[in-house]
């Protein structure tokens, strides 16, 4: 069990070792807790993507698939059953409308400039793997190589992640899961504005850096 992000973050970090022309992004919000001790540790660049699950109509903690703010969509179990619904592309649009809200509201643009690096994607622990898996399509060739950090992530998930061919760092890989927050003694909410405030400070210090 870790004591909070941040111990699960420096565990993680000894596992990752040196990396050479590495970014890391991490998915809110948790994991930019995690994320941001990581590239502070590593002495990487920091910044977000994001995807939201999509749900069916009536089962609001069902995740069947996600999505990404320019609507690369990963499908997951049961998705023909629910797709034919009206209402379910009521769902698609409204998550990707908000995958766009948030993504202005913590970096301010869609650019990104991947090309050659190696992607740590990274968030504090993993349950379903829906929206990671809509992330990695989107990633996709963008990136000259993708590692997953995560510090828990059951077994089942892995194998699915697996197959898209990345490399998957983890501290707990359970075969009984039934939340991340079981994992963490201190597992608090993180609001927008601590987001916003750690992606500041790692913009400003690129800058003086560069």
């Amino acid at each position: 069990m870790f004591h909070d992000r941040i111990h699960a973050a420096k565990l993680l970090a000894e596992k990752l070792g040196p990396i050479q022309n590495g970014i890391i992004l991490a998915v809110p919000r948790g994991g930019v807790i995690v994320g941001a001790e990581l590239a502070k540790i590593l002495d990487m660049p920091l910044d977000v993507i994001i995807s939201k699950k999509i749900t069916p109509p009536d089962y609001p903690e069902y995740a069947i698939g996600a999505i990404t703010y320019d609507g690369v969509m990963y499908f997951g179990h049961d998705w023909e059953r629910y797709e034919s619904d009206p209402r379910f592309q009521e769902e698609i649009q409204k998550k990707k409308q908000e995958v766009m809200r948030q993504i202005i509201l913590y970096r301010g643009n869609t650019n990104y400039d991947l090309s050659g690096k190696t992607v740590i994607l990274v968030d504090d622990g993993i349950a379903t793997g829906a929206t990671i898996c809509a992330i990695l399509k989107w990633l996709g060739s963008k990136a000259g190589k993708i590692i997953l950090a995560t510090p828990v992530i059951p077994l089942l998930t892995s194998e699915i992640i697996k197959r898209f061919g990345v490399q998957i760092i983890s501290l707990e890989t359970p075969m009984e899961f039934s939340s991340v927050g079981q994992f963490y003694r201190k597992f608090d909410q993180v609001p927008d504005q601590i987001i916003q405030n750690i992606l500041r400070k790692f913009s400003a210090q690129s800058k003086q850096d560069s």
